[in-house]
């Protein structure tokens, strides 16, 4: 079993989007709100986007108004819709042309194995980050799209499974860049 922190492409080919009145929707919408499992949606509002960079169109663009969302395509979100429900919120974006949905993963697991993992911390001893993961199998077994906790912190980058990133694979879904970080054979 692996495990894939899921990013969105920074390749030139494809486009990338930003906020169309950032300092106020970023603030609003955005600032500390995904590193929370609070949900969203009630105070989601008309948010919209503009293409910054033009390029391919991508089904998982680079989100320059916030880097720790991912956003999918109208595609991208009906093909992986499985995997998602229950575990994130889909929270549309007003793009003039394409149907764009910022990913809020709900679903936080306490899954780190820290005699194993390799834990970056302060001399405060405050763990703020990790050179190697180490998960424990048993927590994250059929969990295909999660965040994880470093104690009792919520860390904003999302991880996905070896069927997610099959599903992504087989689709032909551009955009996505799948970053291996744990193998449970190693």
């Amino acid at each position: 079993m692996k495990i894939w922190e899921l990013k969105a492409s920074l390749d030139e080919r494809f486009e990338t989007l930003q906020l169309v009145n950032f300092d106020k929707d970023y603030e609003q919408y955005f600032k500390d709100k995904f590193n929370t499992t609070n949900p969203l949606l009630e105070i989601w509002g008309d948010v919209k986007v503009f293409t910054l960079d033009e390029g391919e169109s991508s089904d998982c663009p680079y989100f320059w108004g916030y880097s720790a969302a991912p956003v999918f395509s109208e595609r991208a979100l009906g093909l992986t819709k499985d995997f998602l429900r229950g575990k994130a919120e889909t929270l549309p974006l007003v793009h003039p042309v394409n149907k764009y949905f910022a990913i809020h993963v709900l679903n936080t697991i306490d899954a780190i194995d820290y005699d194993r993992a390799v834990i970056r911390q302060l001399e405060t001893g405050l763990r703020v980050g990790m050179d190697k993961y180490a998960f424990i199998p048993e927590k994250i077994e059929g969990q295909h799209i999660f965040r994880i906790y470093i104690d009792d912190r919520v860390r904003s980058m999302v991880f996905v499974s070896d069927e997610f990133k099959k599903l992504v694979e087989s689709n032909k879904l551009v955009g996505f860049e799948f970053i291996e970080v744990w193998d449970s054979n190693c």
